[in-house]
């Protein structure tokens, strides 16, 4: 059994009757029934040259995730941000909406995370949570030896797919796309105008149908002249690209952006990075994929780079794209102004959580 969804289409299909599908891509698809996908991500924000803080957060959530009710998966990342903090962050899935919300109620992390202690000190907080029914999702991964993100919760496994290698493609693989053209109900983001202040726990409310994106790339079997070509020609590319969706937030609907890279049991960095954002929409993330020179230069290469290797091919991208139904939980403990989607707190229905 391969669980997925399909609803007969009302909403034009993207792929252009032209478009000859070559070698397959992979989505991720479970040998049972998935109602809805939970995507959490937990951070600590500390100073650069804090090696404890980090330590003991990390083991504090390992401890979390192994109790009653605990995710599927979870990676331990890294981000550096704008203002020169580190931000060590835990990102765990759920496949069971119902089992992750026993969690959140039940474990002693989420009291600890909810406490007033946490709104005080040298280290700040943010939690970026949704729960996504499973049509409002798509995957795609470039190889199939190697998985991340919702692909390595229970009882997912890669699957060969053919909606792919044209533009529309990422919205034609969204199960919902068939029958509703996903579109925002605001025209422009708001203003990034949140200064700060002195309450110091503040949530965020999205419009909806922003969507989630986290695009990641892994390497670390690369050698010699793959290596060398990740290094000196598409991680260049994929960091330029990045860098032009920052640079123009207004026309691409870029809301944020974060880099981020794996650690190991130990802190150590992985040859294992992800890109993780938010856009006001669908539609803006794809004109920008369509039609923006970095973006083809990135689709370009990897094409070139895939019909080259073939199967020897040890690079491999990937993303899981939620399109947001109802807003995510974005919750901001003693942050400073720039973190995440605080900016927008002014404008967004912010919520200031009593102290």
């Amino acid at each position: 059994m391969n669980f997925h969804v399909e609803y007969p289409r009302t909403e034009p299909l993207r792929r252009p009757d032209s478009h000859s599908p070559g070698a397959p891509k992979f989505s991720v698809r479970w040998d049972k029934p998935v109602a809805s996908i939970v995507s959490d991500y937990i951070a600590v924000q500390h100073a650069a040259d804090d090696r404890d803080t980090p330590v003991a957060f990390f083991q504090r959530v390992r401890d979390a995730m192994g109790r009653a009710n605990g995710p599927d998966s979870f990676e331990e990342l890294r981000h550096r941000d704008q203002a020169g903090w580190v931000n060590s962050i835990v990102v765990a899935y759920w496949t069971d909406a119902t089992k992750y919300e026993a969690w959140r109620r039940e474990d002693r992390f989420n009291h600890w995370l909810s406490e007033p202690e946490r709104e005080r000190g040298d280290s700040g907080y943010w939690r970026e949570t949704f729960v996504v029914p499973y049509d409002r999702h798509e995957t795609i991964f470039s190889e199939r030896f190697y998985t991340a993100g919702i692909a390595r919760t229970d009882r997912g496994s890669l699957q060969p797919m053919y909606v792919a290698g044209y533009f529309g493609a990422m919205r034609d693989r969204i199960p919902l796309a068939a029958i509703d053209p996903l579109r925002s109900p605001c025209a422009h983001a708001p203003a990034r105008d949140y200064r700060g202040g002195p309450k110091k726990r503040i949530r965020v409310t999205l419009p909806i149908n922003v969507v989630a994106i986290r695009s990641g790339q892994y390497w670390a079997m690369a050698e010699a002249e793959q290596l060398s070509d990740y290094e000196t020609n598409l991680q260049p590319k994929l960091e330029a690209g990045m860098q032009s969706l920052k640079d123009a937030p207004d026309e691409t609907g870029c809301l944020v952006l974060r880099d981020l890279v794996n650690l190991d049991a130990d802190g150590n960095e992985r040859r294992e990075t992800s890109k993780y954002g938010y856009f006001l929409s669908l539609a803006k993330l794809e004109e920008w994929s369509a039609g923006h020179a970095k973006h083809l230069d990135i689709f370009k290469h990897a094409l070139a780079m895939r019909r080259k290797y073939g199967d020897r091919r040890s690079v491999v991208t990937w993303h899981e794209v939620f399109v947001l139904g109802s807003s995510p939980i974005l919750e901001y403990v003693n942050c400073h102004a720039e973190t995440g989607l605080l900016p927008y707190a002014s404008s967004w229905g912010s919520a200031v959580m009593p102290t």
